[in-house]
């Protein structure tokens, strides 16, 4: 009678020497002794049975469905060297997998209790040792399984209570395991890749150019990758591993992972500040207000700020691009509209505003009175300070958000240690609000103000960027000053009879931008800046 064979192990027995060769060497013999012709030998390697991941996706699954759709259509022996083998899933799974399998023509047999089981062979004796092997077998892997999770448990409170340890080897692709006691060291040359992308994100470049421009100079990926992609920068960019934290979960099988408990902080060596990840972040914010563009033009400065006076409408950009009159004069007419006037949407704004004359116009106003010394000064002066404050922050953050969850505890169960520890998170939450306070003060005096004249000057040299020949500097420049206008505009309208804008600075200063005669580049308008005559 033919004959297949059935090993399988899990990555622990493997480890113990519990491997295919001994496996397959027992169930070789035991085939020829019984005078059976082995056919095919099915191997699944490194899983476990306890969920019956393989009979759904294994080499056992693809068996069955051989059986099945009628490839054994004379019977087979499935040689197993004991019954776990097949399962270790609860007794009545077991014995129904079991019934059903051989329902359709195989006969199951095992080498440790030197068994065959088939159709209609199922006594009382087969049935009570059957369901007995599999109570075992569960009991067995439910132990094991309890265990491991008790173990990371313990792991996860030691790291939570403060204790430095490495949980497992695995870490993200610029950090590796060193030393006994293990402990996690930054690989240098990785960590200032990571470094360098976010750098150039708060330079305004996107993902796409980033992975552009490590590929040309032949920069080497961090694993076996043809190059890099920007869906890989990407990941680096919303990991937060790379400020050392990491996030405690859990992944059951066929399942998506689970996150479990709140980050832990300084888990990994830290391969940017606070401060570089929280102005990355602001910069990728800044982008995604303005995705539509020309090449890199970054063509709406405005984009999410604009509004219709009459509607509270957005005002949409409209790209016309360049455009010859009949007296032979090139004028840009890309402009913006009320999209709801665009869409017929009952607004009666239909002014269009020449963009390139009314983004110059804004930007004059609030670069030159709006525009203060932290968007000039050297980082260096204010750098550990920044870096303070944007930890800070986030153990401030942290402590609301696990404030909020021990209050929600302490309601639902009335429990002291709740209530004792969303005291605790209070008080911290205070301190770093107090804390930053100070920061705030202290960052000020280190970056000092200037004189009119020279912040007049700085004024003028981020112009001369924005209109500089060289494509790379205009996008920087402008991405900085798009930051820099979304940072400072709490609102910003746009009306008609005359046409005119008001903005409203988050500080409160009102700025009143009036169009009174010309067009395209030589239009001209009129200013008012006050605190709150807007209101």
């Amino acid at each position: 009678m033919d004959c297949v064979i059935y090993v399988r192990w899990s990555s622990s027995e493997q480890l113990r020497g519990s491997s295919k060769e001994r496996q397959l060497e027992d169930c070789r013999r035991y085939a020829a002794s019984k005078g059976w012709n082995v056919v095919d030998e099915l191997v699944d390697d490194g899983v476990s049975a306890f969920k019956g991941r393989h009979v759904a996706i294994g080499a056992l699954g693809q068996f069955v469905e051989d059986v099945a759709t009628g490839r054994h259509p004379d019977g087979i022996v499935l040689l197993v060297e004991k019954m776990d083998r097949l399962s270790r899933q609860e007794p009545d799974e077991v014995f129904a997998w079991l019934k059903q399998i051989t329902k359709a023509g195989v006969v199951v047999a095992t080498i440790d209790s030197d068994r065959t089981y088939r159709a209609g062979s199922f006594g009382m004796v087969e049935i009570i040792e059957i369901v007995v092997k599999a109570q075992l077998s569960y009991e067995e892997s439910q132990k094991k399984a309890d265990r491991l999770s008790a173990a990371w448990r313990t792991k996860r409170n030691r790291l939570a209570n403060g204790e430095r340890l490495v949980m497992t080897r695995r870490a993200p692709a610029w950090v590796t395991v060193e030393g006994a006691p293990p402990a996690f060291v930054l690989i240098a040359d990785r960590a200032a890749i990571v470094r360098r992308v976010f750098e150039e994100t708060v330079a305004g470049h996107g993902k796409h150019t980033i992975a552009r421009r490590l590929n040309q100079e032949g920069v080497a990926t961090f694993g076996r990758a043809s190059g890099w992609h920007a869906s890989y920068i990407q990941k680096i960019l919303s990991s937060t591993t790379v400020l050392g934290e990491m996030q405690p979960g859990r992944k059951p099988r066929g399942s998506a992972r689970e996150f479990e408990g709140d980050p832990i902080a300084g888990y990994y060596p830290a391969v940017v500040d606070a401060d570089l990840h929280a102005r990355a972040m602001r910069s990728m914010a800044g982008r995604s207000r303005q995705v539509a563009g020309r090449g890199r033009r970054l063509v709406n400065l405005l984009s999410g700020l604009a509004k219709c006076d009459e509607c509270g409408e957005r005002m949409t950009f409209r790209g016309k691009g360049e455009k010859v009159r009949a007296d032979g004069e090139r004028v840009n007419e890309d402009y913006l509209v009320c999209d709801s006037y665009q869409r017929g949407r009952g607004c009666g704004n239909g002014q269009h505003f020449n963009y390139p004359a009314w983004e110059a116009a804004i930007l004059n106003a609030i670069l030159t009175k709006a525009m203060g010394d932290e968007h000039f000064a050297s980082r260096r002066e204010v750098l550990a300070i920044e870096v303070e404050q944007a930890e800070t922050v986030r153990r401030r953050d942290a402590a609301e958000r696990k404030g909020a969850t021990a209050l929600s505890l302490y309601v639902e169960t009335s429990r002291d240690e709740a209530k004792a520890e969303w005291s605790r998170l209070l008080a911290e939450k205070d301190e770093c609000d107090a804390a930053l306070v100070l920061l705030r003060k202290r960052i000020t005096a280190a970056r000092g103000a200037v004189t009119p004249a020279e912040h007049q000057r700085r004024i003028a040299g981020m112009f001369e960027q924005l209109a500089d020949d060289d494509e790379n500097t205009r996008f920087e420049a402008r991405s900085r000053v798009m930051e820099a206008v979304h940072e400072l505009t709490a609102s910003m309208s746009f009306a008609t009879g005359p046409a005119r804008v008001q903005i409203t600075t988050k500080a409160g200063l009102g700025i009143g931008i009036q169009h009174v005669g010309g067009r395209g580049p030589d239009a001209e308008f009129w200013y008012k800046f006050d605190k709150g005559f807007l209101d």
